[in-house]
């Protein structure tokens, strides 16, 4: 699992290596903003259908080989960032296509990396190995994007795209040097509170009805932090404030507060900490509508952090709890494709708020979905349920998905 983690870490530096150097390369150039944020959203656009796809690839031929192909995909989008000419001051298209491999590359790899969690950890202790791997890719959100600022700063966008390309190779490398090995499919109780029956499909992707209610309370949650990654760095940067320690203070709390909230996931009842994390969300909106400084920015990304540490975590527990081996591929992939298209929302949606209301309207509106968010959480009976740890059984392993 700790391998898993790492290597999640790495490859998805090839998507937020440009989630702060992306925006901001392209504000210096005097690219608009509705401009930056259509092609910020388009990697949140493609992630959405790629989701699905990706759901039907991993179900099919397994997580492996699903997070190699999201590499690849990370890699082919940097190769285009590479090329003579494509610099901010010129044409869009290279960036959008970039986007879209980034989209595809987003919608494979961490679907496909929770997907195999379930199959490493006893089930008594899916929320502690959840939100351990979930942690690394929140660590990259830490370590990244101040990292790509200052390669910015001392070369190019080029220069950025260099640098995953190594991130990306170093990750792909450490899943293949050896052959992991999983539990098998429906031992050491790996299903024991979960669906017994077969879920539906269409065109290949499974669909169970329990899941909707989560997906919509993860769609109309992350749709602010759209609005954030697509207009926060360049407002920032105009009013002097360091938006780098931002992105560090949100990914350094999410991910001292994801291990905690996978214990607690697996203990008390997933509703508490949902509706916790919402309020903290709810609050760094407000935060964000004064004119930004670095303190505030600071303050604000904590509690984005401790908020996405305690929605999310819980979020992942509880619906791969309402999930088969067989169709857990599907559940992640149909997760991604919420988190996309709140962030579609978030980054395209906003640019239209934010032409008429300006930023702080922008954010305001993004209340609204947070409280519905609440009010589907507090509807949902099955988040009220308290888990039964299980201890860790001694159980013989599968041969290795290669």
């Amino acid at each position: 699992m700790i391998r898993l983690a790492v290597a999640l870490f790495a490859v998805q530096a090839g998507f937020h290596a440009f989630t702060a150097s992306l925006p901001i390369a392209l504000a210096r150039a005097g690219v608009p903003d509705p401009q930056i944020g259509l092609i910020v959203g388009t990697a949140a656009l493609v992630q959405i259908p790629a989701a699905f796809v990706a759901g039907v690839v991993v179900d099919r031929v397994g997580g492996l080989r699903a997070f190699t192909a999201g590499g690849l995909a990370y890699l082919v989008g940097c190769a285009i960032l590479l090329l003579p000419g494509v610099e901010p001051d010129g044409p869009s298209a290279p960036f959008i296509v970039a986007r879209i491999f980034q989209g595809i590359g987003i919608a494979a790899t961490l679907p496909a990396a929770l997907s195999l969690v379930p199959r490493l950890v006893a089930a008594g202790r899916r929320g502690f190995g959840l939100a351990f791997v979930g942690s690394a890719h929140n660590l990259t959100l830490v370590v990244i994007p101040p990292l790509s600022l200052a390669v910015l700063a001392l070369t190019s966008l080029h220069g950025v795209a260099g640098m995953a390309v190594a991130f990306v190779l170093f990750g792909l490398a450490i899943v293949h040097v050896v052959p992991f090995r999983f539990q098998p499919t429906g031992e050491a109780g790996a299903e024991h509170d979960g669906p017994t029956d077969v879920a539906q499909r269409r065109l290949g992707f499974a669909f169970r009805r329990d899941w909707a209610p989560l997906i919509a309370i993860d769609l109309l949650y992350i749709a602010h932090w759209g609005v954030i990654v697509a207009f926060l760095p360049q407002r920032a940067e105009a009013a002097g404030a360091n938006i780098g320690l931002f992105f560090v203070a949100d990914g350094v709390a999410i991910l001292l507060s994801r291990v905690p909230s996978g214990w607690l996931a697996d203990r008390i009842p997933p509703l508490f900490l949902i509706i916790a994390g919402l309020a903290a969300t709810g609050i760094a909106v407000l935060v964000l509508t004064l004119p930004p400084t670095t303190p505030l920015l600071m303050v604000a990304g904590t509690l984005t952090g401790l908020g996405g540490g305690l929605v999310i975590t819980p979020m992942l527990v509880e619906i791969s709890r309402r999930s088969r081996d067989a169709d857990r591929g599907s559940a992640f992939a149909l997760f991604s494709a919420a988190n996309a298209g709140a962030l579609a929302i978030g980054s395209l949606g906003g640019a239209v708020v934010l032409e008429s209301f300006g930023f702080e309207g922008a954010m305001l509106t993004t209340l609204a979905g947070i409280t519905g968010a609440a009010v589907l959480a507090l509807l949902d009976r099955g988040l009220r349920h308290q888990p039964t740890p299980i201890e860790s059984a001694s159980t013989p392993l599968a041969e290795p998905e290669l």
